[in-house]
């Protein structure tokens, strides 16, 4: 079993290298140099989905194949209540999604104007942060006005709220639970960079960095 864990715990902390490697502006840049510009903010976001999807598919059949054993199974009203908890989580993060601009952040506006010809495609915002409006007002509506990183935050309780828990899924939510965590540290940094002077008036706000904000969720 230490064997298996070790497994588990290095597949997840790879497949959260290679996403945030993937998401670097050296990646970018580097995408920039073999693409050309265009082509690159064309491509982007659709390609970085489809590797997430597919090696988040490997990570998940590479740890079924693996042994594993059972460490408890929550029943009855309070397995119900979890999982309650878990949906409220799942609207929470279609909501920011949403927000965000769903088909933005499927890179579907940057194919639909390359294919329609335009010539100047621009590259996608930064990061998961609220979008901009054209008068560069920050969108802090929704989830987003009680915690500034709601996609990421909303990914704790789906991991932490399952009824039943094995040694390898604890292994897996406690490496993702620490890229959740640093991810929204470099998030806040490329937002900061990115919007400026907006980014910091609705850091100080009072929505929490992870935590959502109780004094605004009760306003």
């Amino acid at each position: 079993m230490p064997t298996t864990l070790f497994k588990i715990t290095a597949a997840t902390a790879l497949f959260a290298g290679v996403h945030s490697l993937l998401a670097s502006r050296a990646a970018k840049r580097a995408a920039v140099r073999l693409l050309g510009e265009r082509r690159r903010n064309v491509l982007y976001r659709p390609l970085y989905n489809a590797q997430a999807v597919l090696t988040f598919g490997a990570l998940v059949v590479y740890g079924a194949r693996l042994p594993d054993r059972e460490l408890y199974r929550v029943r009855g009203l309070l397995a119900r209540g979890m999982q309650a908890g878990q949906v409220v989580a799942l609207v929470c993060l279609l909501d920011g999604t949403r927000r965000v601009g769903f088909l933005r952040f499927l890179g579907v506006p940057n194919l639909v104007a390359a294919f329609a010809g335009d010539r100047n495609v621009t590259a996608e915002p930064e990061a998961q942060g609220p979008a901009p409006d054209a008068d560069g007002r920050l969108n802090t509506s929704g989830p987003f006005r009680v915690c500034r990183h709601p996609l990421n935050a909303a990914m704790l309780p789906v991991l932490w709220l399952m009824p039943r828990m094995t040694a390898n899924l604890l292994a897996f939510n406690a490496v993702t639970t620490i890229y959740l965590v640093l991810g929204s540290l470099h998030e806040e940094k490329r937002l900061e960079e990115s919007y400026g002077e907006a980014y910091n008036e609705y850091r100080k706000s009072g929505a929490g960095f992870l935590a959502p904000s109780i004094t605004r969720l009760l306003r």
